[in-house]
């Protein structure tokens, strides 16, 4: 996956779950944050980053292992 697309689909999980949210406050908060990633997109995509692979944006194991 490239960094636009990565984006796009953060933006769309945002949107996605604009529509669960029955806070005005946690709507608003999340349509700033999908209107972030589609600039970062936006971004991604003039600078010529959309030729370079992201990580999966799925979680996953942390990579910081915990030192006690």
């Amino acid at each position: 996956m490239d960094r636009c697309d990565a984006y796009r689909h953060f933006a769309a999980q945002c949107l996605e779950l604009v529509r669960s949210m029955d806070s005005p406050q946690d709507r608003a908060i999340l349509l700033q944050m999908a209107l972030i990633w589609s600039r970062l997109a936006e971004c991604a995509a003039q600078a010529g980053a959309g030729a370079h692979d992201v990580p999966d944006p799925r979680p996953g194991p942390s990579p910081i292992s915990r030192v006690d």
